[in-house]
């Protein structure tokens, strides 16, 4: 994946979330985002629906 597509993803996932802080895309598993915010914290965001859920939202 190229850098203009993870920076396509990391601003849909900031602009649909709503987030005031930066991500860092580290991994991407078919519809799986693993991310990595300005705070080092590692989430998991999945995408359904054309919006983005963190993966505990969806259990």
């Amino acid at each position: 994946m190229d850098k203009v597509e993870k920076k396509k993803i990391i601003q849909d996932i900031i602009r649909k979330r709503r987030l005031p802080y930066s991500l860092d895309l580290i991994e991407v598993q078919g519809n799986k985002y693993r991310i990595v915010n300005n705070f080092g914290s590692e989430i998991v965001y999945i995408k359904k629906d054309d919006e983005y859920y963190l993966e505990n939202e969806l259990e």
